[in-house]
């Protein structure tokens, strides 16, 4: 690489940080009022290029519209603030720093060969982080919750993504889920929640990476853990089984779900950190297990 192209490539990268920058500190001010604002006129806009012909013609569902504008943009938030957080930290600027003095100490001699994903570049985490953060941004501007025979549906401006609500999906699964639990001694409701976070409750999805299931299992992982990540009842057993080690072994719900999400190894060196798809995780997961809590409740009634 010759010395002009060097030149560009800082000159690009300097703009770059600059503009994640002014990002970052737009996002310090309280923009609260005018983003809700924004949400609402969103929520209540038609697009444009709406489709006549969908299946269903029942009105926007505005409330939950709105939450899931509100839930997107929280997502991409998290996404520029952990972008932002990486380089901050790569110029020396270290944060955390009790809290990793103390990890440290704990898991001095941790070793793992059973992560579903290998640890990540610097580059590999901003990348999805952007990416990730202004997909969810698109779907601010676009997405609306639509119903279809009383049932919620996420819909863009031309076709149905998919259901708002999966928890019917999972809850099918129940007895697979107590079975394991009473197992593995993890909570149903946390179980549930993976489930509803991972695929849907979906037990033929396969993620690009090629997760496979209800619990996201990665062929490797389901081999380390003795079950065919096909059938589901074994997927269920498997994911509840790798959530079970990762709770002994970090000791915590929020440090263990980091690790199921994005790999003991980069709970170990902290990189989960900054991985926003990670903190939007041990973000989300926890609410989900409050409905799912009643769920069993009412279920065992």
């Amino acid at each position: 690489m010759n010395k002009e192209n060097s030149r560009k490539i800082l000159i690009l990268l300097g703009k770059f940080i600059i503009l994640i920058g002014m990002i970052f500190a737009l996002g310090k001010l309280n923009w609260a009022p005018l983003e809700n604002w924004a949400i609402d006129r969103l929520a209540h806009a038609q697009p444009r290029d709406q489709q006549p012909t969908l299946l269903f013609q029942d009105k926007v569902d505005i409330p939950d519209t709105i939450a899931y504008k509100k839930e997107k943009y929280l997502i991409f938030k998290t996404d520029i603030k952990n972008t932002v957080q990486l380089l901050v930290s790569k110029i020396g600027i270290q944060t955390s720093a009790p809290m990793k003095k103390e990890l440290s100490k704990k898991f001095k001699t941790f070793e793992s060969s059973d992560s579903k994903v290998v640890a990540m570049s610097d580059w590999d985490i901003m990348k999805n982080n952007l990416k990730d953060g202004f997909n969810a941004l698109k779907d601010v501007a676009t997405v609306r919750i639509m119903t279809e025979d009383g049932k919620p549906m996420i819909v863009d401006s031309k076709t149905v993504v998919g259901d708002y609500d999966s928890s019917d999906k999972v809850m099918r699964w129940g007895k697979e889920i107590q079975a394991a639990s009473a197992k593995y001694d993890v909570d149903p409701a946390l179980i549930a929640a993976v489930i509803e976070q991972e695929s849907g409750g979906k037990p033929d999805i396969m993620s690009p990476a090629g997760a496979i299931g209800l619990m996201q299992l990665m062929p490797r992982t389901a081999k380390e853990l003795g079950v065919n990540p096909y059938d589901s009842t074994q997927n269920i057993e498997g994911g509840t089984k790798y959530l079970a080690t990762q709770l002994h072994r970090f000791g915590s719900v929020e440090m263990a779900l980091a690790a199921y999400n994005a790999g003991p190894e980069n709970v170990f060196n902290f990189r989960y950190m900054y991985i926003a798809e990670t903190q939007n995780y041990i973000r989300n997961v926890p609410a989900l297990m409050n409905k799912y809590q009643q769920k069993f409740a009412t279920a065992l009634k």
